[in-house]
């Protein structure tokens, strides 16, 4: 399965590996009925278990690097959301891309503002956030986000 530089988790699992799955499932249960399905043993000693990906494996560093940042961002996207803060309440951020052509500002701080979202400084470039959830609110575009919080170059992530 070929994994895109901007797939999330969500789109890995909806658009790409569900289909398959279906697929898979549907092929297993003709071989099962057919009789011609393998009975093959797994090897316990190579098996592992990795839980549920939980808010504390999701707190944004702002200081770390842009690639960092954005495939944190991506690897909790639908759930849990990338989380931060804002003005002393939980933020999380759940669609966003890149920008590596900015420069300025501190790690976490905003740096501009578009109709897609707004930009958040990192040490190497900035992210565009586009969607987001304060507290348990629904998710909303980070454009009417900023717009309703009155979100300010002055203003910053994470603090």
């Amino acid at each position: 399965m070929e994994i895109s530089p901007d797939d999330t988790v969500g789109s890995l699992y909806f658009e790409k590996l569900l289909p398959l799955g279906v697929e898979a499932l549907a092929e297993a249960v003709e071989m099962i009925k057919k009789g011609t399905a393998p009975r093959i043993p797994q090897d316990e000693s190579q098996a592992t278990y990795e839980g549920l990906c939980t808010e504390k494996d999701a707190i944004i560093d702002w200081s770390a690097p842009i690639d960092r940042v954005y495939n944190l961002i991506r690897g909790t996207d639908p759930q849990p959301g990338a989380t931060t803060y804002f003005r002393g309440k939980k933020l999380k951020i759940f669609d966003a891309r890149p920008i590596r052509d900015i420069a300025g500002g501190l790690p976490g701080q905003i740096v501009g503002s578009r109709a897609d979202g707004f930009a958040v400084s990192l040490k190497r470039g900035a992210i565009l956030v586009r969607k987001v959830q304060m507290n348990k609110s629904p998710k909303a575009e980070a454009a009417e986000f900023a717009r309703l919080v009155r979100l300010t170059p002055d203003d910053r992530l994470g603090e």
